[in-house]
Parts: structure tokens; C-alpha cells; sequence
């Protein structure tokens, strides 16, 4: 049996958020990121969070909602001057507001619930399957970001799997960047994990925690089931892929 090693002994620095957001955290257009931490762990505040720092009118971030309801998504639009829309693309209005220099930052796409599931699934597969292929496309003239946060849900109900698969692979050449959410670190594509940014959560199920020290980008997967063990509630353990490198980003 391997000792679990104490955070302190790793080395590991931790920041703040506007600490991390702000100085350390690198974005670079087409980057994907994966977010994975059960539910209530806040990993769709943090990505919201990151939106804040990197989606802008020249690169801009859309975040589909399957929910009915989703009080994270509700109170952060405001904060992150995002519009909400029902299909894809925007309507008219919308599209003459950006013609004329006033693009916001981003869009919560959010299709109408009518509570009918088998209508709501159709009706969300295409919206769906319209705005993943048309911002693929679109970020060949200007980058942009699509943040998924179920992807499992997007993936296993909706059969939207290819159209993240490409996103995933080929995304980054052409400046669309994937953020995907999970709950697990498992049961969705393999190329999520993939990510050039991982975000880690807290949990407590062992199989959970020997699956995320398998995807911890070339570090020692020892320290990263130790460091993931150890994570107090809402805070994450970064990865950066391509830099081998990881910290802490703390609660607030």
C-alpha cells in the first residue's frame, strides 16, 4: 500500500482564485478544459468563473443548458454580461446588435422546457447539433468557446458524441475551444480527458480517485490520487497538460 502523501510534502502552491484567474491561469484560443467533480462541488461555478476572465466580444463563449432550471447559470449571466437565447444562431435583433459593434462576451443557450421529454430531447439535439457545427465553423474567422457542462447527458441522451469528438481533436487548429463538465471521471469520451486544462474535485469514491491519478497529464498519478484525497470542499486540483505542471486553486 502506497502512503498517501501530505499536500505540504508535494510541494504543491495554492492560490486564490483571482490569484490563479488572473496570473496564472494561461488560456490560449481553441484550449480545451474539463471540469470533474461530483455534484454540488461547484465545478460549474468555477468554469463560470474562468468564462469571466477569458470570453470577450472577440472571443466569445457559449454555455448550453439542458436543465429546466439551473440557479448557477441564472445568477452568473448577469455577472458575465452574457445573453440568453433559446435557438441557434441569435435572432435578428441579436445579430444587429453585433453587426454594430456591440457583441456581448457570450450567450447561455438555453432552449425552452416544455416538459414533454421526448419533444425536449428532440428540440435540444437540434439546437444543439446546429450550434456546435455552425461555432466550429465560425472560429475559423474568430475564436470562441463552447462550454458543455453535462457532457454526459449531451453525450448519452442527446448522440451528440461525434460533434464533441471534433471539437476534442481538431478544435484547437482552428480556434474552438470545449469545456466539458462531469460529474464522474468516467462514462464520457476519453478525449475529455484529453484536455489541455483539467480541473479536479474533491471525491471520496476510491474507484473516482484512482481514475483521475490515470488521467493526471504525466504527473505521477501517486501524488495526484494523494492531492485529490485531501481536497477540501470546493477546491481543485489544476493540471496543465502541456506544461506537465499543476497547484491548488482554493475555495475563494
Amino acid at each position: 500500500m502506497v502512503r498517501r502523501m501530505h499536500i505540504s510534502e508535494t510541494g504543491i502552491v495554492t492560490f486564490d482564485r483571482a490569484t490563479f484567474f488572473g496570473e496564472v491561469f494561461d488560456y490560449n484560443d481553441g484550449d480545451c478544459c474539463t471540469f470533474l467533480c461530483p455534484f454540488g462541488g461547484g465545478k460549474t461555478q468555477l468554469a463560470l468563473e474562468a468564462l469571466s476572465y477569458v470570453a470577450s466580444p472577440d472571443r466569445q463563449a457559449v454555455i448550453f443548458v439542458m436543465k429546466p432550471k439551473d440557479k448557477t447559470i441564472t445568477k452568473w449571466t448577469p455577472i458575465l454580461g452574457f445573453e440568453t437565447v433559446r435557438d441557434w444562431p441569435p435572432s435578428t435583433v441579436k445579430f444587429f446588435k453585433r453587426a454594430f459593434g456591440k457583441r456581448p462576451p457570450g450567450y447561455v443557450l438555453w432552449p425552452v422546457d416544455t416538459g414533454n421529454i421526448d419533444y425536449d430531447e428532440w428540440n435540444q439535439r437540434n439546437i444543439f447539433t446546429r450550434a456546435l457545427g455552425l461555432l466550429y465553423s465560425a472560429a475559423k474567422k474568430r475564436p470562441n468557446i463552447m462550454f458543455v457542462d453535462e457532457t454526459f447527458s449531451m453525450e448519452k441522451e442527446l448522440g451528440l458524441t461525434r460533434f464533441l469528438r471534433r471539437a476534442w481533436s481538431k478544435g484547437r487548429s482552428v480556434g474552438n475551444g470545449l469545456w466539458a463538465g462531469s460529474q464522474r471521471p468516467a462514462h464520457i469520451d476519453q478525449l475529455a480527458y484529453q484536455a489541455q486544462h483539467l480541473f479536479l474535485g474533491y471525491d471520496a469514491d476510491v474507484r473516482a480517485q484512482e481514475r483521475y491519478a490515470e488521467i493526471g497529464g504525466g504527473i505521477d498519478p501517486n501524488v495526484v490520487k494523494s492531492i485529490i484525497a485531501q481536497l477540501g470542499r470546493f477546491q481543485f486540483l489544476y493540471i496543465n497538460r502541456d506544461e506537465r505542471s499543476m497547484c491548488i486553486i482554493d475555495a475563494s
